[in-house]
């Protein structure tokens, strides 16, 4: 297993984390940060598989700790779990620029900390660099053509928002993977290969923690073609392809804005 290095001003927080992570066999260190030097001497002589670390120490300021690690060659390879209740828009983009900060709010459960720690390891867990600290929103992007995806997505990043490409496969797949993201709005296709959207919308308003998500269905259908089929479902906004940078941008705004999202 991965040997852990736990820093945390808080004795309770470092042992929350010792005993969620012991019992899957991981060597954890819990290291009190009484001086920033002291701490970091501590991972560059013997860097940790992964350091998880607090920000609000007043002897050693996570952030500063975080740009020692980050700019040391010698630590290039070590994972890094900012874990903490405190954070700020300058944070979050610092983290987005290191692109290997895994980000994670306190309160958290034992069962989701040894979830994203195995992730981590393995190299499967898509990291969260503090995009809630500073992102306007996370938006599902449900497309059947990748190209359709990718464009959209990078409108959505290019106005601060977080996009999250789903393939569309199997309905109540597609439905599972949205619970799973807790999209702040879903803007997805109509026409698709394995279902239209109104049926994935049906699913949608079925499902008890997306009853209220506002949806955007692009689509390459005249918008008056689908009023009627989908004038039932509340928090929907329709908007035609091509759509342009800014067209996109407006429309998002709009729907969020409406459901008071």
């Amino acid at each position: 297993m991965a040997r852990i290095m736990v820093v945390d001003n808080n004795p309770t927080a470092r042992l929350f984390v010792a005993n969620s992570l012991k019992p899957l066999g991981h060597d954890v260190e819990m290291v009190e940060p009484s001086c920033l030097f002291q701490v970091f001497k501590a991972v560059h002589e013997n860097p940790p598989d992964l350091l998880i670390t607090d920000l609000a120490m007043p002897a050693c300021p996570g952030l500063t700790l975080l740009r020692m690690c980050v700019e040391d060659g010698h630590l290039d390879k070590v994972r890094i779990i900012v874990l903490t209740s405190d954070g700020d828009p300058d944070l979050a983009q610092f983290m987005q620029k290191c692109g290997r900060i895994h980000y994670v709010p306190k309160p958290v459960s034992p069962a989701v900390l040894a979830r994203d720690v195995a992730r981590l390891l393995e190299g499967t867990l898509e990291l969260d660099p503090g995009w809630d600290l500073a992102c306007k929103g996370v938006v599902a992007v449900v497309d059947d053509s990748r190209m359709a995806r990718t464009y959209h997505a990078t409108c959505l990043r290019k106005f601060g928002f977080r996009p999250v490409e789903v393939e569309p496969a199997e309905l109540l797949a597609t439905r599972r993977a949205l619970e799973e993201i807790r999209p702040d709005l879903v803007m997805l296709d109509y026409a698709m290969p394995a279902f239209n959207g109104d049926a994935l919308l049906r699913a949608i308003r079925a499902t008890e923690s997306m009853k209220e998500t506002p949806v955007l269905v692009v689509t390459s259908h005249q918008e008056a073609d689908l009023e009627g089929r989908l004038e039932n479902f509340l928090g929907v906004g329709i908007a035609s392809k091509p759509l342009s940078v800014d067209h996109l941008h407006l429309r998002v705004k709009e729907i969020l804005a409406t459901t008071g999202a």
